[in-house]
């Protein structure tokens, strides 16, 4: 990927966005700060509070945390209690995700060991007889 930033330019303009979103400024507070010269003078791409949030949406979200009390037949201290992530919200969202829009390839190939295609050779699943 050519910037691991996107939707911001560079890692500095991405720093100040993250810090802005998780600062707990609202909105007009956020948008007499992208207003100081000092700050202008960053040539941000982005110019007031509701641009920021735009983008901020559009981010890729992360599969969200799922969890369950797990009964014992001991007695504990605290409950015990599994965290987990649905496995499809994570191959969605590992398929969705920008970064590796260029490295995922689902296109069955045959690799042979010669020019005469007489061995193929199975690496991996897209090489194989079922892919």
């Amino acid at each position: 990927m050519k910037n691991p930033y996107y939707l911001f330019s560079g890692q500095k303009e991405w720093e100040v966005a993250s810090w802005l979103l998780r600062s707990g400024l609202s909105m007009g507070k956020i948008n007499s700060f992208l207003s100081l010269e000092m700050i202008k003078d960053l040539s941000l791409s982005f110019s007031s509070a509701k641009e920021l949030r735009g983008r901020a949406e559009m981010l890729p979200s992360s599969p969200r945390w799922m969890l369950q009390v797990i009964p014992t037949s001991h007695p504990t201290k605290s409950p015990v209690i599994l965290y987990w992530h649905d496995p499809l919200d994570c191959i969605s969202s590992i398929l969705n995700h920008p970064t590796f829009h260029e490295e995922l390839d689902f296109t069955p190939r045959r690799v042979y060991t010669t020019a005469q295609w007489l061995c193929c050779v199975y690496s991996e699943w897209m090489t194989g007889d079922d892919a």
